[in-house]
């Protein structure tokens, strides 16, 4: 139901009388009693960030970090194996991309020139198409090139892995 309230509008003090949260509208008031209301809320209260509003909250130890003694820190931890892994999938697919996005933008080309048959909306339509295409494909083959090239700064880790 839209615009009805929840149960945790409907709370109130044990001091206010019952009849004034039925008189309000509240729904909730309507349906239960006080008692089981009441009773409602208190196995709710473990749930409902509305209930906890006076926990006191203390700070976190300072010296929380245990690894900076000397010891094993898995966070840090890398192999050098990971660099040479090599993400075939993703070279693939940024091929493919680069292709498709090359086909779409000689199309577009050639549409807008008149070389060939088409409106010009459908030449500028190839052409936002192969300019989605064809940037992410070159990006990601040039990293690929890069790394393969052992340039300075370019792994295959920069390219995802799917």
């Amino acid at each position: 139901m839209l615009g009805q309230p929840t149960i945790l509008d409907c709370v109130i003090p044990k001091n206010r009388i019952w009849k004034d949260a039925v008189a309000a509208g509240c729904f909730w008031a309507q349906r239960y009693s006080e008692a089981h209301l009441y009773k409602k809320l208190e196995k709710w209260q473990y749930t409902c960030m509305a209930t906890k509003r006076n926990v006191r909250y203390t700070r976190l130890a300072a010296d929380e970090d245990d690894y900076l003694d000397g010891g094993y820190d898995p966070r840090y931890d890398y192999a050098p194996k990971s660099f040479d892994k090599i993400p075939w999938k993703s070279i693939g697919l940024a091929l493919f991309l680069l292709s498709l996005g090359c086909v779409l933008l000689f199309l577009a080309y050639f549409i807008l020139t008149g070389h060939m048959g088409g409106d010009q909306s459908q030449g500028y339509g190839l052409l936002g198409l192969g300019i989605l295409t064809f940037l992410p494909g070159f990006y990601e083959t040039r990293i690929a090139y890069y790394s393969w090239r052992g340039a300075a700064g370019y792994r295959f880790t920069a390219i995802p892995d799917y």
